[in-house]
């Protein structure tokens, strides 16, 4: 960061108080060195079938995802991945319809990725802005070469036998680009 998002003047790098890289303008406006971006997806099955979206734009412009997206300043997790939704497939399900699925790290992009799931009793949905196609699917229909984050197809797999099984858990990833980890964290009793 060089100027300031406040007043747009040069910035200098500082310390304050003990707080690492914050940067401090001229006219006293404090600011921190971008962090992490927090990327939230909603999984949203409806029986045995997943919601997947056909991304719009770029990157992977083409390819299949669940739909997600950036956490916006001023949401919750459970706002954000709600309007999410919206934006993408044109469904409107209330915050508190989603629980926690997944949290996790992508290091190679510092993201933090958040999975949250819902269930809808119905199959009714629509392209948003964002979506070439969107539709609800087997994971027999899915095409695994056309996947637009194929580092996410265990998560995405685990969805779909919790679906079929209707017993969820919680689950920790950790995303390097060259290795990739998924582990169960909790899960109910049957």
């Amino acid at each position: 960061m060089k100027f300031c998002p406040e007043c747009g003047i040069a910035l200098t790098e500082t310390s304050f108080q003990g707080r690492g890289e914050a940067v401090l303008c001229g006219n006293g406006h404090l600011s921190y060195a971008p962090g992490p971006k927090i990327l939230v997806a909603a999984f949203v099955n409806c029986g045995d079938k997943l919601l997947w979206m056909k991304r719009g734009n770029q990157p992977r412009a083409g390819h299949w995802a669940i739909p997600a997206g950036f956490m916006e300043s001023g949401e919750t997790l459970r706002e954000a991945v709600a309007r999410e939704l919206w934006e993408e497939t044109c469904i409107r399900l209330p915050a508190e319809a989603f629980t926690p699925y997944m949290i996790g790290s992508i290091s190679f992009i510092s993201e933090v990725y958040i999975g949250l799931r819902a269930t809808v009793d119905s199959e009714d949905c629509a392209c948003g802005e964002e979506a070439m196609d969107v539709g609800f699917f087997l994971e027999d229909d899915i095409d695994w070469d056309e996947v637009a984050y194929p580092s996410a197809n265990a998560a995405v797999k685990t969805a779909y036998r919790e679906a079929r099984d209707k017993h969820f858990g919680v689950y920790h990833g950790n995303f390097t680009g060259q290795s990739d980890q998924f582990d169960l964290v909790w899960q109910p009793e049957p």
